[in-house]
């Protein structure tokens, strides 16, 4: 753990963060868990670590030990919508998948995280995407009753015939 990564989760810290980026910090650098310290704010949902981290130049794109962004990982944790606005602001790439083939999309619909998933979409997030189970946003939407992403999803025009590898459709799950 770096003094960087450490100080991310903490309020408070902006001169802090720039006085170690002034005395050599690297933005970028992996903890042993592979987080960098722009994903350690995600987790923490900390809007101003997050401003600060970006304006001194820390990438969005950088994956964790399991393939993760920060963009996802602000997705996964909801909290404040600003945050995932502000990441994909920067230029966040869309689209990161987890183990499960999961992307952005099915976490912020199984989570019910209906303006990260009003964001992601506006930015180009793929609602088609289909997990390692075939299952789409819209499934997704189905399985875990979160309705009002499902309405953002049809709004959109959100294919609800889409068949899953078990060949359901979101209305059969």
């Amino acid at each position: 753990e770096s003094p960087l990564t450490f100080a991310a989760h903490l309020d408070n810290v902006v001169e802090m963060m720039k006085l170690l980026k002034s005395g050599g910090a690297h933005l970028d650098f992996r903890a042993k868990d592979g987080m960098t310290a722009l994903h350690k704010a995600a987790r923490s949902k900390n809007l101003v670590t997050l401003t600060t981290l970006l304006e001194l130049g820390a990438s969005p794109d950088y994956k964790d030990s399991r393939g993760l962004t920060p963009l996802y990982h602000s997705v996964v944790v909801g909290g404040d919508p600003g945050c995932c606005e502000l990441l994909l602001n920067h230029h966040a790439t869309v689209c990161c998948q987890d183990e499960n083939g999961w992307h952005e999309v099915h976490q912020a619909c199984r989570h019910g995280h209906v303006q990260h998933l009003e964001h992601l979409l506006f930015y180009g997030a793929d609602m088609s995407a289909q997990n390692a189970s075939g299952n789409a946003a819209l499934h997704i939407c189905a399985l875990y009753n979160q309705d009002n992403c499902a309405r953002v999803l049809l709004v959109r025009g959100a294919d609800k015939e889409v068949k899953n590898y078990n060949s359901q459709s979101p209305f059969q799950v």
